[in-house]
């Protein structure tokens, strides 16, 4: 049976792994870190569980389905969203909740009636597109299963009506297009409540996928144990099929001449395939292209040329908390995934031209100039809090509850900050700032019952999973994409220059996700099923 090398354990490459092994291929995985998952994944702390990366699922009509075709061992729970500005907090129950949402916002800003309610009108029509386009079970996973049941044809008919539907909802879509900042800046004139709405988005996100959020946010899983129980389901099942998965290893080396890599550790292995299911920059930067000539070197080198002078997207800081308080305690204020503004004012142009001026005049700086930077940073912006225990009792100690806070933040200003040696006392700073604003707004119990804190930042997620800038959504929207962002191209996405190379994951595509990361995996396994079929 034909080799096929994988790059990469994240959940794109357990994807392409897991269903080439299902049909026999000789499967080999490589994964630098001790587990796969990449940022999708679960850990333990001190008697906690706490997420990584992901604090959910979205299930995107691809992780019910696929956990259903593959039979998967995982226990997946409803992942209810609470919204929150200041002492107005609500938890997202469906449709219904826009109403909710508009009364809230009017609360904080009862001179911008006009402006919310275009932006509710907005939210309502994007609404009706999600349902169409996740309105039904992606086929590239649900298709077996219909198969066996005998539904096939009962199939067909649906999808036909529904596919009609979506080419009218994909013309919509791409009229949405434009950045989110644009977007929202000409039906809301208040520069506050633009911000609240978009600020937790990573900039330049087209205006579909930042304001589809009321959506999204009531189709979140949740899998008991924590979101690093799928990709452990997914690796058992992999080993069950027959592959193999070599960790604390990582290919360093790509020679599509002799179609073979080579490993950390020096060892050479042939394939007939190569999927690329990790940062596309690592492997443009490990690409011997020996044996490559004419043609296939110049689209080569261009491609390769514009990978390599792209930017990540925006990553994230994030806090982790054991406090010694129950969860009932959070509970009352909120589900387990929050999404908390604790002020109305708005981060404003402290997120936008502040942090270019940061970036572009760093060594003109002094530290206090960058500190009085990052109080305001902390103090104006949205957090996503996750409390896993409130989903899953079983995720912290009995009467403690964990506490994930978390926000976007540049990769270029921590950077800076990590190679002018005061990295540490950066984080020490942050925790303090965040302990304090958090114990001023939302938790005030909070100070005296805190066990232990620490932090990871962008830094520690290029570190970690061996991706650029830190990113944890791929390319950054502020420029030219090196890859294919629409929606007729996901197909094609993980095709490179070299035939039987492919790429999958987030750097493969955009916007990216889980959802994103699964569906190119399965669509890179597909295309290598059917090349090894002709």
């Amino acid at each position: 049976m034909k080799r096929v090398v994988i790059a990469g354990g994240g959940i794109a490459g357990l994807t392409a792994a897991v269903y080439l092994a299902r049909k026999g291929f000789n499967v080999k995985l490589f994964e630098k870190n001790e587990k796969c998952g990449g940022l999708v994944n679960t850990f333990d702390y001190d008697g906690f569980r706490f997420e990584g990366g992901a604090r959910a699922l979205v299930n995107a009509g691809v992780i019910t389905p696929m956990v259903e075709d593959l039979e998967l061992n995982v226990e997946l729970l409803k992942n209810p969203v609470s919204i929150g500005v200041e002492d107005r907090i609500m938890t997202v129950n469906g449709e219904k909740s826009l109403i909710e949402y508009a009364e809230l916002l009017k609360s904080k800003y009862p001179e911008s009636q006009d402006d919310i309610q275009r932006l509710i009108e907005t939210e309502k029509k994007i609404l009706e597109h999600m349902k169409v386009l996740y309105g039904i079970d992606n086929p590239l996973f649900s298709f077996n299963k219909i198969r066996e049941e005998g539904k096939l044809m009962q199939m067909m008919g649906r999808y036909f009506l529904w596919f009609f539907k979506f080419l009218r909802t994909v013309r919509e879509i791409n009229a949405l297009k434009e950045p989110v900042e644009e977007y929202s800046g000409r039906i809301i004139k208040n520069n506050s409540l633009r911000d609240i709405v978009i600020q937790h988005f990573f900039r330049g996100t087209p205006s579909f996928f930042a304001l589809s959020y009321f959506y999204l946010f009531n189709d979140y899983l949740y899998p008991k144990g924590g979101v690093g129980k799928f990709p452990e389901a997914l690796v058992k099942k992999i080993t069950e099929f027959g592959g193999e998965i070599i960790t604390n290893n990582q290919i360093v080396k790509v020679t599509p001449g002799k179609n073979t890599v080579v490993d950390e550790k020096g060892n050479e292995h042939r394939y007939d395939f190569l999927i690329w299911a990790t940062d596309l920059k690592a492997f443009y930067k490990s690409l011997d292209t020996q044996g490559i000539n004419g043609n296939k070197l110049k689209k080569l080198e261009d491609e390769k040329q514009r990978v390599l002078s792209a930017h990540g997207a925006e990553s994230v800081i994030t806090f982790y908390f054991g406090v010694d308080e129950p969860v009932e305690t959070f509970g009352k204020i909120s589900t387990g995934h929050f999404f908390y503004t604790p002020s109305k004012q708005g981060l404003g142009e402290i997120n936008r031209s502040k942090i270019k001026y940061l970036v572009e005049n760093y060594e003109k700086l002094t530290k206090e100039e960058i500190l009085q930077w990052l109080e305001e940073f902390i103090k104006f912006n949205t957090y996503e809090i996750s409390i896993p225990v409130l989903r899953d009792k079983s995720m912290a100690p009995s009467g403690k509850t964990g506490l994930i806070v978390s926000m976007l933040i540049d990769y270029d200003i921590v950077k800076k900050i990590n190679d002018e040696g005061w990295y540490e006392e950066f984080k020490q700073k942050a925790e303090e700032l965040i302990t304090d604003n958090l114990a001023s707004t939302i938790y005030p119990f909070l100070k005296n019952k805190i066990l232990f804190r620490f932090t990871s930042t962008p830094l520690t997620i290029e570190r970690m999973y061996g991706t650029s800038e830190g990113s944890i959504v791929g390319w950054s929207f502020e420029s030219e994409l090196p890859v294919p962002s629409g929606i007729f191209s996901m197909t094609t996405s993980v095709k490179t220059p070299i035939p039987n190379i492919y790429k999958a994951g987030k750097w493969a595509y955009a916007p990216a996700g889980v959802p994103t990361a699964i569906i190119t995996g399965k669509i890179a396994s597909d295309t290598v099923i059917k090349c090894a079929n002709k």
